[in-house]
C-alpha cells in the first residue's frame, strides 16, 4: 500500500486558523504538520514487517537454550537436585502398628526370667530371689506346694516359710528332692517360679545334683563349658552351696 501524498490531505487536515500569528505563519505550521504525518507513516509501516520474524527468532532461541539446559542437567555427571519426595515432605509418620504389638512391648520382669537362658550356676544364683532344697508336696490348679528343707540363698525381701507356693506344675513330682532357683513372681500370694523353667531346676539324689533338662541347662558352675552343651549338667550339693555363699 503506497503512502498518500500529503497534498491529498489538504481538504481533510484542519486549518490552523488564526491564533494571532504573524502573516504566513499559519501556512507554515500547516505544511509542517502534514509533512510530519507523512514522515511518521512512511517510517512506521516498513518497521512492522521484520518485527514478527525477529520476535519468532528470539522465542526460538529461548526454547533452544531451555532445552539445552535441561539436557545438560539430566546428562551431567552429578545428579540434579531432586524435588522433595511426598514421603519427605509429608508430616511425621505415626508409629507403625508393629511398634505397639505384643512382640514389640517390653516384657514384664517375670516373663524376662522365663525366657532367659543361663550358662552357669553362678548366673542362676545371682538372679534368683530364693534358692532352696526340698520337694513338692502337692500339685493342684497349676500350682504346687513346695516343702523347704534347706535355704541356700534368700534375698532380704523374699518371703519364706516352711512351705511355699510354686506357680508352675513342672517343678517335679511329689516326693522328688530338688534344688530350685526361684524368682518371686506374685508377692501378694508369695508365689515363686523357677528361673526360665527347667534352667532353675536340679534333681537331687544323695549329694548329686543334675539339671532337669539336658537342653535347657547350664554348662558350668562359674564358667561355661561349650563341650557340655546339649547334656545335663551334673554337680554336687556342696558345690551349689558354695556358689550360693559367694553371693553373700
Amino acid at each position: 500500500m503506497s503512502t498518500p501524498d500529503p497534498a491529498e490531505w489538504s481538504d481533510l487536515a484542519p486549518h490552523p486558523g488564526d491564533h494571532n500569528l504573524p502573516a504566513g505563519r499559519h501556512e507554515l505550521h500547516r505544511s509542517r504538520l502534514l509533512a510530519a504525518i507523512a514522515q511518521e507513516t512512511r517510517t512506521r509501516k516498513p518497521a512492522r514487517a521484520p518485527l514478527r520474524p525477529a520476535l519468532a527468532a528470539a522465542a526460538l532461541v529461548l526454547v533452544v537454550v531451555g532445552v539445552g539446559a535441561g539436557l545438560a542437567t539430566t546428562s551431567g555427571d552429578e545428579p540434579s537436585a531432586a524435588l522433595p519426595s511426598p514421603a519427605a515432605s509429608s508430616p511425621t509418620a505415626l508409629p507403625s502398628p508393629d511398634a505397639s504389638s505384643p512382640a514389640a512391648r517390653s516384657a514384664p520382669p517375670d516373663a524376662v526370667g522365663k525366657i532367659r537362658a543361663y550358662g552357669t550356676v553362678r548366673q542362676l544364683t545371682d538372679t534368683a530371689d530364693l534358692v532352696v532344697r526340698g520337694e513338692v508336696v502337692s500339685v493342684a490348679d497349676g500350682r504346687a506346694v513346695y516343702r523347704v528343707a534347706e535355704v541356700l540363698y534368700r534375698a532380704p525381701d523374699a518371703p519364706l516359710s516352711t512351705e511355699i507356693t510354686l506357680l508352675a506344675e513342672s517343678a517335679g513330682r511329689p516326693g522328688q528332692p530338688t534344688v530350685l532357683y526361684l524368682a518371686l513372681s506374685d508377692p501378694e500370694v508369695r508365689g515363686y517360679a523357677p528361673l526360665s523353667g527347667d534352667f532353675g531346676i536340679f534333681d537331687v539324689a544323695g549329694d548329686r545334683a543334675t539339671s532337669r533338662s539336658p537342653i535347657r541347662s547350664v554348662t558350668g558352675l562359674r564358667t561355661e563349658d561349650a563341650t557340655l552343651a546339649g547334656r545335663a549338667f551334673v554337680t554336687t550339693l556342696p558345690e551349689l552351696r558354695q556358689v550360693a555363699r559367694e553371693r553373700g
